[in-house]
């Protein structure tokens, strides 16, 4: 089944007239597969644990951060298409829940729908952008508590973690991001209502990272379940050929001679460089590739207060003089 919502003019968010969300519930593990595969990573194994209308692809310009991706809900996804002027509503399909998710959220869930795959990572950090939808926003925001993972596991890795969390390690649930909590990582979509999306409210884009081992085989986990009721619908949503493989590790790939290090603490980033080296550029870029800061560092130590980055793995590049490096730094 597919549904559209569609509007006749623009609105202020500067969408065109010919804006439009499209849903799509029927897609096979092929095209799940196509889907998630991005950049320097190989996906197999994928399975889905899910009612038959819960799980789809979605595409078109809406308030979602992502134009393209694949949707799991505990209800159906095409019901996520349309303006959003109505009361909230749900569907309750009276499956049972996700033991990971009874944990997380500390209460028992329902309706859960489940992605898992396996993946071998080029390089030595994985991506993965996502948000989380509800229509529990705002009213049962500290009553009710829907809540959804991306657990990893694989080399390297003690048990498994969960990828899908706020900087600093919050997990992703209504009771965690809302107007009032982590407030910046939340989009109401009631004030003003939604032309597009019916969820009441869900997250800005977010990025899921981890530090893997090139070549290893991981397992990941994606799974959304109802807390405590199964009246009002939850999603995730992973945007589309964003999960990616990159490979931060510090090296100098064009001069070896160069003694240029790195190191961070809490509140400073630390480089050397050699003494004879000129002024020289550097950035810092988060994982995504958006740049942060830039400055200059000269030859010996350069010493750059990082108090106000949020936690989180970030890459510095420095080019100049005879001196290159990439390299990275997690801000704890």
């Amino acid at each position: 089944m597919i549904r559209t919502a569609t509007l006749a003019f623009a609105i202020l968010t500067g969408l065109s007239s010919h804006a439009q969300l499209s849903i799509a519930d029927s897609l096979s593990l092929s095209q799940i597969a196509t889907l998630l595969e991005g950049l320097n990573v190989s996906v197999s194994n994928v399975t889905t644990t899910c009612h038959m209308r819960a799980a789809g692809e979605f595409s078109g310009a809406s308030e979602i951060p992502f134009p393209h991706g694949i949707i799991l809900s505990t209800g159906a996804v095409d019901d996520a298409a349309g303006a959003n002027t109505s009361g909230s509503s749900g569907n309750a399909w009276m499956l049972p829940g996700d033991a990971d998710l009874d944990s997380l959220a500390q209460a028992s869930t329902y309706d859960a729908c489940v992605l898992e795959f396996d993946c071998v990572p080029s390089g030595d950090t994985l991506l993965f952008n996502f948000a989380f939808a509800s229509e529990e926003y705002l009213e049962f925001v500290g009553n009710f508590n829907d809540v959804f993972a991306i657990l990893l596991s694989g080399p390297g890795i003690n048990g498994r973690i969960n990828a899908a969390t706020l900087p600093g390690g919050v997990t992703v649930s209504i009771n965690n991001v809302n107007s009032t909590t982590n407030p910046a990582y939340y989009y109401d979509n009631e004030l003003p209502p939604g032309q597009y999306v019916t969820y009441d409210g869900f997250t800005t884009g977010l990025t899921a990272f981890a530090e893997v081992q090139p070549g290893g085989t991981y397992h990941f986990k994606v799974a959304i379940a109802d807390a405590m009721d199964q009246i009002f619908d939850s999603a995730v949503l992973l945007e589309a050929f964003s999960f990616r493989s990159v490979d931060m590790s510090t090296r100098i790939p064009e001069n070896t001679n160069a003694s240029l290090r790195l190191a961070a603490t809490t509140e400073l980033l630390n480089l050397w460089m050699p003494t004879t080296e000129a002024r020289v550029n550097a950035r810092i870029l988060s994982t995504t590739g958006a740049l942060v800061r830039t400055f200059q560092i000269e030859g010996g130590l350069a010493s750059l207060p990082i108090d106000v980055l949020e936690p989180g793995a970030y890459l510095v590049q420095v080019d100049g003089g005879s001196a290159r490096l990439v390299g990275r730094f997690v801000k704890p």
